[in-house]
C-alpha cells in the first residue's frame, strides 16, 4: 500500500482474536525489514523478545496490569535498547576499509564510554525506531499493533530473563483484531506542532511561498 494510506491505517487495537496466530517464517520476513532501522553510528542498540507462548504471555499480562492485548495478540514483542551497544562497534565496522576503522571507532568510544545517560537515551532512541519499523511492516501485512509502556519493568526483565545491559522499552502486540480500533482520537494540527526556523517562528501553514 501506499505510505501513506499505510500511516494513516496504522492504529492502536485494544482487542485481539486469540485463536489467531503468525507463523514464524512471517515474523522473520517482517523482522528482516525492522533490524534496517535507522540507529546511531549503525550501532543497532536494539534486542526483540517475541513471546508466543500462551503461558507467558498470560504472565506477562499480570505484569502488565492485566492488560488483555499482551496475552490475547499474536506475539508479544518487547522492544529492548541495548545499553552497551558501543562495544559492538569493533566487530559492524570490521569490514570496512581500515582508514575507516581508526577515525570511527575512537569516535564511538568517546562519545559513549563513561556517558550512562547517553547510553540510555540512545538505546531508548533507536530501539523506539526500530518500534516504528516493527509497526509498520506489520500493517502492511494487514495485522494489527499496539504499542504498550504500561507494565513493570522488573518483573517483565526477571519474566523473559533479560540481562542487566538490555532495558525493556515498550511491548509491541501484533495479531489480528476482533473488533474495530475507536476512531482516531484528536491529534494536534500541523500550524501547532511545526514552526520554522525556531520556536518562535511562523507555524508551517503549507502556504506556495517556498
Amino acid at each position: 500500500m501506499e505510505f501513506s494510506e499505510l500511516v494513516r491505517r496504522r492504529a492502536s487495537v485494544k482487542s485481539f482474536d486469540p485463536d489467531k496466530t503468525i507463523l514464524d517464517a512471517e515474523l522473520k520476513e517482517l523482522f528482516d525489514e525492522v533490524v534496517l532501522s535507522p540507529s546511531s553510528f549503525n550501532l543497532q542498540h536494539w534486542t526483540f523478545i517475541a513471546v508466543k507462548d500462551r503461558a507467558m504471555k498470560k504472565k506477562l499480562k499480570e505484569a502488565a496490569f492485566g492488560q488483555s492485548q499482551i496475552a490475547d495478540c499474536a506475539v508479544a514483542v518487547l522492544v529492548c535498547g541495548k545499553l552497551d551497544a558501543f562495544k559492538d562497534a569493533p566487530e559492524i565496522y570490521k569490514n570496512t576499509p581500515q582508514e575507516i576503522q581508526n577515525l570511527v571507532l575512537p569516535k564511538i568510544h568517546n562519545f559513549y564510554a563513561g556517558n550512562p545517560q547517553l547510553q540510555r537515551d540512545e538505546a531508548i532512541r533507536s530501539a523506539s525506531l526500530a518500534a516504528m519499523t516493527l509497526m509498520y511492516g506489520a500493517t502492511d501485512r494487514g495485522w494489527a499493533t499496539c504499542p504498550m509502556i504500561g507494565f513493570d519493568p522488573s518483573a517483565v526483565s526477571r519474566l523473559l530473563s533479560l540481562t542487566s545491559n538490555l532495558i525493556p522499552v515498550m511491548f509491541v502486540a501484533i495479531g489480528h483484531q476482533k473488533t474495530p480500533p475507536r476512531p482516531r482520537s484528536y491529534r494536534h494540527p500541523v500550524e501547532q506542532v511545526v514552526r520554522l526556523n525556531s520556536l518562535t517562528g511562523p507555524p508551517l501553514a503549507g502556504e506556495a511561498n517556498g
